[in-house]
């Protein structure tokens, strides 16, 4: 049904949509390569190339959180020749983190698609931890304060975000023990140098089956499809637990031709629609995007203003 739709609305558009490209299109990821937003990205890139007719070249500008590429595609000449591919931090959490930013987020772009949906985090704990629910861990943190602490890829990063958030809700304290990426953090969790991190569901699948970590909840409003039986933080106890996320998302300059993004809009949906950038998705605990431009421009909104208020809230800053 969702190919079909975005077929029929291909089929629609006028002759400008229609003979667009005519050269190379640059596809900005503001992210060091190999992880797996560059291979959603480059998977993405790949199929608009085969289905457009011409190259989709994938240009990898990280900095400062993401904020170096994502500016850049602000500034660029609004033709749909640069498009930007972003994990949510980017978008909605950077402006309110790192005041100022060289761009705003809801004026300086026009919203695309959305490629992945969700990217959750999981709350995790050593595999040689007792804690085997989050209200076993909450315990274990007001009992003994000494060894009440917690790892993330940073300050101001996701999972210090959300451990502070965490901390608040469930009311206890913590020491937050920062590391530089993602991995380092999971080697911390795995060898029981910390209590508890928050980290993505698709870096940590492989160790959760071998026992290393173990998963306490989903750190969204929803379960995720990799470990449908894992509650929310919000089920086990914690109901004001609710982060929102979104992991892969398509934007472009403000003012690009809306006939522009709509045929990108069809053209994502009828890629994540099915084969094998579904099966990709899916095994990083994503669902295919399928909101339109303007829902999609209404979600940025939504989420921008969640994301600003918990930061302020918090007090989370920046190394």
């Amino acid at each position: 049904m969702r190919l079909l739709v975005a077929t029929l609305a291909l089929a629609a558009m006028p002759a400008f949509a229609q003979n667009w490209p005519a050269k190379t299109v640059t596809v900005v990821l503001p992210t060091v390569p190999g992880g797996p937003v560059d291979v959603i990205t480059r998977g993405v890139a790949d199929k608009l190339r085969e289905r457009l007719g011409q190259p989709f070249v994938v240009e990898n500008r990280p900095g400062a959180g993401g904020t170096v590429g994502t500016a850049s595609v602000a500034r660029a000449t609004p033709d749909g020749y640069t498009l930007l591919f972003s994990i949510d931090p980017p978008i909605v959490v950077n402006p309110a983190l790192l005041d100022p930013v060289p761009y705003d987020p809801v004026r300086d772009f026009a919203p695309v698609a959305m490629v992945g949906d969700g990217g959750d985090n999981l709350l995790l704990v050593p595999g040689d931890s007792p804690s085997r629910s989050v209200r076993e861990l909450v315990e274990a943190m007001r009992k003994d304060p000494a060894k009440a602490n917690y790892t993330s890829s940073g300050n101001g990063g996701p999972g210090h975000i959300l451990g502070e958030l965490f901390k608040r809700e469930a009311k206890f304290d913590a020491q937050h023990v920062p590391q530089k990426g993602a991995p380092p953090a999971l080697n911390d969790l795995m060898g029981s140098r910390v209590a508890f991190a928050f980290l993505p569901v698709g870096l940590v699948r492989g160790h959760l089956q071998s026992g290393k970590v173990r998963a306490l909840a989903v750190a969204s409003a929803q379960r995720n499809p990799l470990v449908p039986d894992l509650p929310t933080v919000a089920e086990s106890g914690y109901p004001a637990f609710k982060p929102v996320h979104w992991f892969v998302v398509a934007l472009a300059p403000a003012n690009t031709p809306r006939a522009v993004v709509d045929r990108l809009n069809a053209e994502i949906r009828a890629i994540t629609s099915g084969g094998d950038l579904k099966a990709l998705l899916d095994r990083q605990g994503l669902v295919p995007g399928t909101l339109s431009p303007a829902e999609l421009g209404e979600r940025i909104r939504k989420d921008y203003a969640y994301w600003s208020s918990i930061v302020k809230q918090l007090n989370i800053k920046p190394d």
